[in-house]
């Protein structure tokens, strides 16, 4: 499938501060991945990242009209973390101004589904994810193969939710922010 050409279905995230995993996934296929960071390790402050990853994410939803965004959150983290607060809060902002649901998930509930454990490693999780789509040897990042897993994951919750007659097909879930 060529780029920009239909509409994608989902623009899924590894969403970090540093760097931020993403796939595009069109009826139901991932066809797309890619890594969003700046390459500086140090002297590039959260505040600047985020500008950065929010022109990143504006031309992806440019270039592939996606119908929604799913990204995952760490969870598990019991004290305030204020470049993780504005990662998230980015990501809204983002989707807003495109007028795109968001679904947020645990990293635990996303690694859980793909490999049966919440601790799962990215390396684990990845090779999970290789497997199960028979990708053993393609050569991606631990951002892309989550996000990769984000994306499947919400994918089988619509599918799921809308076999048991919960969720419309043009309806949103209780997960997402409009």
């Amino acid at each position: 499938m060529s780029r920009g050409k239909s509409k994608a279905t989902l623009l899924a995230l590894d969403a970090g501060v540093r760097q931020t995993g993403w796939a595009i996934f069109c009826s139901g296929r991932q066809v797309s991945t890619g890594m969003i960071g700046i390459r500086a390790r140090r002297g590039i402050d959260a505040p600047a990242r985020l500008i950065h990853l929010m022109e990143c994410l504006d031309l992806l939803v440019e270039e592939w009209h996606p119908a929604a965004v799913a990204h995952s959150r760490p969870s598990g983290i019991h004290w305030p973390v204020p470049a993780l607060e504005l990662l998230e809060t980015a990501i809204l902002e983002c989707s807003q101004r495109c007028g795109l649901p968001v679904y947020a998930y645990t990293t635990q509930e996303v690694r859980t589904a793909a490999t049966g454990h919440p601790n799962t490693s990215k390396d684990e999780l990845a090779y999970a994810v290789m497997a199960g789509l028979g990708l053993i040897g393609l050569e991606k990042t631990a951002h892309e193969w989550e996000a990769i897993a984000v994306g499947r994951y919400h994918l089988t919750r619509q599918r799921t939710k809308r076999a048991r007659g919960a969720v419309p097909e043009s309806s949103s879930e209780e997960n997402a922010t409009p």
